[in-house]
């Protein structure tokens, strides 16, 4: 594997005298740029980007200590490591070396072989602090694509809600709309064959028709509300927009969405929201947290029993917060996991259903979406309470 060659930039106005040093370094694999002032340094600075800069303090003109401070104030070259090359020894010229951003100091006269070890130690902590970002920024990356995904399986399954929710109301509609039309064919039948129209079969039909047509209604209109109520949570979960909204609507849209799924468990929801606690906020992400909550007592709340409850239930706090409490009397959570329970990835049923992002989403959306805070409370057999204290308006 080829070793990328580091590039060294000594800033110093009488190059003359370092002619020995720049052979040295040469000799060791270093490729070494001269400058002969503060303002020629900066230059080359920005257009080599060096991976460390030897910097003599006593420069005319622009002298050392100022060079660094525009190097540091520059985004271009903020993260080169930068070494002093003085003949000064106080303390107090140290210290200002430091503070204009230096990372070490070489006193005059120096021995070449000292300065290549200071050198080397500096370029290998640098590319380490590279490698190192790099590091982190991959992994922030690869979880923010693990968040998307956690997100996308929520829409996904409020797009499965959507589908299960619309098939009762649209499947009545269709039926009713077929028996509307065998009546409707039967009286056209009876007239074309001649039997006639008395006034017993007319009343007969409109009774029927009546009768069906209003069934007809109300299902199209359960459709249609369902479909509004879809609409609105679909734009807030996908587009996370501040608007005024009421909290009982958050809550009975988001329990909707998971009836298809709670349906085929042995537990229920209950909830009673206040109609008159309104916030100004962002309801997608609230109605995020509130699924993950109740898909997280799904699963992990209720393991070995055959029946469980999740109580929705919100209150206004006497410091003009809302207090949202999630809770379940389910098996509870042993006291060495709750100290775990928002870090990401922490879970208890990994390959089974769970991804352990479930918690840290919501503690993420509640503490900087929201601008709240979330707790939890719980002990073995006494069930899991979560409360999201949050303003009613960001």
């Amino acid at each position: 594997m080829t070793t990328v060659q580091k590039t060294v930039l000594i800033i110093d106005d009488t190059p003359a005298n370092l002619g020995v040093l720049v052979d040295y370094l040469e000799q060791h694999d270093l490729c070494v740029v001269v400058a002969q002032d503060g303002e020629e340094g900066l230059m080359r600075a920005q257009f080599l980007h060096p991976d460390l800069i030897l910097l003599d303090v006593m420069m005319p003109v622009l002298d050392g200590l100022e060079t660094c401070r525009r190097l540091k104030d520059d985004a271009r070259t903020h993260d080169i490591p930068v070494i002093f090359m003085t003949a000064l020894g106080e303390t107090r010229d140290k210290a200002a070396g430091f503070q204009a951003g230096g990372v070490d100091y070489i006193t005059k006269p120096f021995q070449a072989e000292e300065v290549l070890m200071r050198l080397t130690t500096h370029l290998n902590l640098y590319h380490t602090t590279r490698q190192l970002q790099k590091t982190v920024a991959q992994l922030n990356q690869a979880h923010a694509e693990l968040v998307r995904s956690e997100t996308l399986a929520a829409l996904g399954a409020m797009v499965a809600g959507i589908a299960h929710e619309l098939n009762t109301p649209i499947g009545n509609g269709l039926l009713i709309a077929s028996t509307l039309t065998d009546l409707s064919r039967s009286m056209t039948r009876d007239l074309k064959d001649g039997k006639g129209l008395t006034r017993s079969a007319l009343e007969k039909y409109l009774n029927e028709a009546n009768e069906v047509g209003d069934i007809l209604q109300r299902n199209l209109e359960r459709a249609g509300s369902l479909i509004n109520s879809f609409k609105q949570v679909a734009v807030d979960r996908t587009s996370a927009q501040r608007r005024k909204f009421r909290l009982a609507d958050v809550v009975t849209e988001t329990v909707l969405l998971l009836s298809p799924t709670l349906k085929t468990t042995p537990y229920e929801v209950m909830h009673g929201i206040d109609h008159a606690i309104e916030l100004d906020s962002f309801p997608g992400p609230l109605g995020q947290i509130i699924t993950n909550l109740i898909n997280n007592a799904v699963l992990h709340g209720f393991e070995g029993r055959s029946h469980g409850c999740i109580h929705i239930s919100a209150d206004i706090a006497p410091s003009g917060l809302l207090e949202l409490t999630i809770a379940d009397d389910g098996v509870g959570i042993p006291e060495a996991h709750l100290q775990r329970i928002f870090d990401p990835f922490f879970t208890t049923k990994m390959g089974a259903g769970g991804s352990g992002l479930g918690l840290y989403v919501c503690y993420n959306i509640a503490t900087t979406v929201l601008n709240g805070q979330i707790q939890v409370s719980s002990a073995p057999g006494e069930g899991t309470r979560f409360l999201l204290t949050l303003p009613l308006k960001v």
